[in-house]
C-alpha cells in the first residue's frame, strides 16, 4: 500500500510538472513571439526614414524598462540553467516562486529585440513547475530533485519541440541518472511537447522543404570530421566574446543605463542586419530553405555572436540555447553552401549542413553532445540523415572543445568528471 501511495504521488507530480511546463511554454510564446511580432510589424511595413529610428528605439527603451525591473527586483536577475543547477545541488531542487520574474523579463527582452533565447527561461519555468508539483505531492530530497529535473526537461521539450532532447539534457546537464527516475523525466518531457504542439501546432519548425538524402561517404569521412574540429575553436571564440562583453559596460553605471546601451547597440546592428535580433529562428529557416548567399552566413554568424554577447553583457536576461543554435546554423550554412559552390557532389543538399552546424556548436558551446544531436533531429525530423554525421562531427567538436575551454558558456564545469551536481565521480 505504501509503495502504491509513493507511485501515485510520483505519477501525479510528473503529470502536473509536464502540464504546467507545457502551458508555460505557450504563455511564453505569446509574450516573446506574438508581442514581439506586434512591436516590429509597424517597422516592417513603413518606409525607411521612419523605420530606422524605430528599430533602434524599441530595443533601447524596452531593455531600459527591463533594466529598471531587474534593478527593483534583484532576484529576477537569477534564472536559467545556472540557477536550476544551483537549486538541485544546494536546495534539493526547491525553486522559489520569485524566479518567475526572470522568465517574464526574458520573454520581454526577446520581444524588444534582445539577442537571447527562450529555452533558458523555459528551463527555469520548467524547474519551477517541477518544484510546485513536487511540493504539492509532499516530496522532498531525491524525489523532489527528480520532479524538478522532469519539469526542466518538459520546459526544454516544449520550447524546442524536442522530447528526446529534453530527456538527454536532463542526463547531460542536470545530473539525472539512467535509472527508474528517468521514466518520470521522459513522461513529463513528452507531456510538455504534446501540449505545446497540440495547441500551437508548430512541430518540426526546421524541417527541410524537400526530402534530404544522407551525405556521401567521402563527405562523412573527410568533410564532417573537419567541420567538427573547426567548430570547437569557433565556439571558443564566442565564449571569449561573451566573457569580454561583461567587461564592456562599466559596473558603476546603473543597470537600466547598461541595458539601454545594450539595446541601443543591438538595435543599431539591426538597422542593417535585423536577422541578429531576438531569438533568430527565421535565420535558421532561411538557411534550411536556401535563401541566403554564402558570405551572408559568415557575416551574420559574427554579428550574432556580437549581438548576443552585448545583450547579456549589458545585464539583460534570457536563454543561450537559441543563439547557440542560430550561430551553429550560420556556421554550418557557410560550410554547406560554400562546399556546394566548389564541389557540388560533396554537398548535394547543403541545407543538411545548416542542421549539422547546430549540432557541432551546441556540443562546443553548451557542452551538450547527445542532447544537441537529438534536439536538432527532433526540430528538423531528419533523424536518419543527421544521426551519423552528427555523432561524428558533434563528438569531435565536443571532445576538442574540452581541450580548448574546460567549461561551458554558463561558466560551469558540467563535464561528468568534474560536476558535483551530476552525482558521478
Amino acid at each position: 500500500m505504501q509503495r502504491l501511495t509513493v507511485f501515485t504521488r510520483v505519477v501525479r507530480a510528473t503529470i502536473l510538472a509536464g502540464v504546467l511546463a507545457g502551458l508555460g511554454a505557450i504563455g511564453f510564446h505569446y509574450v516573446a513571439d506574438v508581442f514581439g511580432e506586434t512591436l516590429f510589424h509597424w517597422a516592417e511595413t513603413n518606409a525607411a526614414p521612419l523605420r530606422l529610428p524605430y528599430v533602434v528605439l524599441v530595443p533601447t527603451i524596452g531593455l531600459f524598462l527591463v533594466g529598471l525591473v531587474l534593478h527593483w527586483i534583484p532576484e529576477s536577475r537569477n534564472g536559467g540553467v545556472r540557477e536550476v543547477l544551483e537549486a538541485l545541488e544546494h536546495h534539493h531542487g526547491h525553486t522559489p516562486l520569485v524566479r518567475i520574474w526572470n522568465v517574464i523579463l526574458s520573454g520581454l527582452v526577446l520581444a524588444f529585440g534582445g539577442s537571447v533565447g527562450p529555452e533558458g527561461p523555459m528551463v527555469q519555468l520548467g524547474a519551477l513547475a517541477g518544484s510546485i508539483a513536487g511540493h504539492s505531492a509532499r516530496m522532498k530530497g531525491r524525489e523532489l530533485q527528480t520532479i524538478v529535473r522532469a519539469g526542466a526537461a518538459a520546459g526544454v521539450s516544449a520550447a524546442f519541440r524536442s522530447p528526446a532532447g529534453g530527456v538527454l539534457l536532463a542526463l547531460e546537464v542536470f545530473g539525472a541518472r539512467f535509472d527508474r527516475d528517468l521514466v518520470a523525466i521522459a513522461i513529463a518531457s513528452g507531456i510538455g511537447y504534446v501540449l505545446r504542439t497540440a495547441i500551437l501546432g508548430d512541430a518540426y519548425p526546421f524541417r527541410p522543404p524537400e526530402p534530404v538524402e544522407p551525405l556521401p561517404l567521402v563527405t562523412l569521412a573527410l568533410i564532417v570530421p573537419l567541420m567538427g574540429a573547426v567548430a570547437a575553436p569557433a565556439g571558443h571564440l564566442f565564449i571569449r566574446m561573451f566573457g569580454y562583453a561583461k567587461t564592456m559596460f562599466p559596473a558603476r553605471w546603473p543597470l537600466p543605463a547598461r541595458t539601454a546601451l545594450g539595446g541601443l547597440l543591438v538595435g543599431t546592428i539591426g538597422i542593417w542586419y535585423p536577422q541578429v535580433m531576438s531569438a533568430g529562428y527565421p535565420v535558421i529557416r532561411l538557411g534550411v530553405d536556401g535563401g541566403m548567399p554564402v558570405h551572408l552566413f559568415a557575416i551574420l554568424m559574427m554579428l550574432k555572436m556580437a549581438a548576443t554577447s552585448i545583450t547579456f553583457g549589458s545585464g539583460a536576461v534570457g536563454g543561450l540555447f537559441a543563439p547557440t543554435l542560430v550561430i551553429g546554423s550560420l556556421f554550418g550554412g557557410a560550410w554547406g553552401y560554400g562546399l556546394h559552390a566548389i564541389a557540388p557532389h560533396l554537398a548535394p543538399q547543403p541545407q543538411l549542413f545548416v542542421l549539422l552546424g547546430m549540432i557541432v556548436m551546441f556540443s562546443s558551446i553548451i557542452k551538450g553532445y547527445w542532447s544537441g544531436l537529438l534536439m536538432v533531429a527532433d526540430l528538423s525530423g531528419c533523424y536518419h540523415q543527421l544521426l551519423l554525421p552528427g555523432a561524428i562531427a558533434g563528438g569531435i567538436s565536443y571532445l576538442l572543445s574540452w581541450e580548448i575551454h574546460d567549461r561551458s558558456i554558463f561558466g560551469l564545469a558540467i563535464d561528468p568528471r568534474e560536476s558535483r551536481v551530476s552525482g558521478r565521480a
